[in-house]
């Protein structure tokens, strides 16, 4: 009797080691994101439904080792548009060349366009070398929706060197606090801030 029992949980268990396979699905479009984003390819997406019909404009702040650049001229969209889409998209594609980060502004229905930041090098003691390195970071989403308000969306900052462990590291905070408050910029020797003003 018991070892009939046996057999039956035995066998029981083999069924259930044999229904549990491994399957080739079919990818989807998010399949391919983390291959997008190892070459370089990163987007934010914002629902902007809140601001349709009202005008904006793109801004760009440059901070270097933690002070903003005053004398930073616009890089693009010196006039006002209004907004007439759900949806603005932020991102950022491979560059030919490792001094300039190639992103593009995309406002549904309303404009598009594609533009470059200048990057600054940093000195990397142990390998004695300068290098290019930047991540793009978005920012905490709790700035008020008020006019003539800047609203800071995405943070590309540049990686530093560590003496310590002597490697360059950009890690600290994944999402950014709009009052500019997150450890890790203390460390960051150079950033840009990509937001919009509501008008």
């Amino acid at each position: 009797m018991n070892k009939t029992i046996i057999t039956l949980l035995l066998a029981l268990v083999a069924m259930v080691g044999y229904s549990q396979e491994l399957k080739l699905n079919e990818p989807t479009i998010n399949d391919y994101i983390p291959l997008l984003n190892a070459k370089g390819y990163k987007a934010y997406s914002f629902d902007v439904s809140a601001i349709k019909g009202r005008n904006l404009t793109v801004n760009f702040r440059e901070f270097v080792n933690g002070k903003e650049v005053e004398d930073y001229p616009q890089l693009l969209m010196p006039y006002t548009f209004e907004s007439k889409g759900d949806k603005l998209i932020f991102g950022f594609l491979p560059s030919e060349k490792d001094s300039l980060a190639e992103f593009c502004f995309s406002l549904e229905n309303t404009i598009s366009f594609n533009s470059s930041l200048k990057l600054k090098p940093i000195y990397w003691e142990s390998e004695d070398k300068y290098i290019y390195s930047y991540i793009s970071k978005p920012f905490e989403l709790t700035t008020p929706l008020e006019k003539e308000y800047f609203i800071p969306l995405v943070c590309y900052c540049s990686f530093w060197y560590d003496a310590e462990y002597k490697v360059t590291r950009c890690c600290g905070e994944d999402i950014i606090k709009p009052d500019l408050s997150s450890d890790i910029l203390k460390y960051v020797p150079h950033y840009y801030i990509l937001g919009i003003t509501i008008h």
